[in-house]
């Protein structure tokens, strides 16, 4: 019993290029924009512009850092330290460590946490 193939041609398909999503067209008019009025700007006034956006950029990625995710709920929060701090009584105390993770298991399961 012999193997049979057949080969078939390849379809010739042009990739579809996919229309920009509605937050690329905004930033690329959000840049036009910004150009035109930057061109009627001195240096010293652009200058002036880049320092205040500057100090706005690091201003929000403070306050970013400083806020708690919304997503991240009180279970969620007290499940991850439980774990850090079973595995740090591995190295120090392993029986206590399981005795730890056997509470935390059961107070989970129970709804306790």
């Amino acid at each position: 019993m012999a193997f049979t193939t057949t080969i078939q041609p390849s379809k010739d398909t042009t990739p579809v290029k996919e229309p920009m999503a509605g937050g690329e067209i905004a930033s690329l008019m959000a840049a036009v924009v910004l150009s035109v009025y930057a061109g009627q700007k001195s240096r010293k006034q652009l200058r002036k512009l880049k320092r205040k956006l500057t100090w706005l950029v690091v201003k929000q990625k403070v306050q970013t850092l400083f806020t708690r995710p919304a997503d991240l709920d009180r279970k969620t929060l007290t499940i991850i330290l439980l774990a850090v701090l079973v595995l740090a009584l591995v190295f120090i105390s392993p029986i206590a460590a399981l005795v730890l993770a056997i509470l935390g298991l059961i107070l989970i399961l129970a709804g306790v946490i």
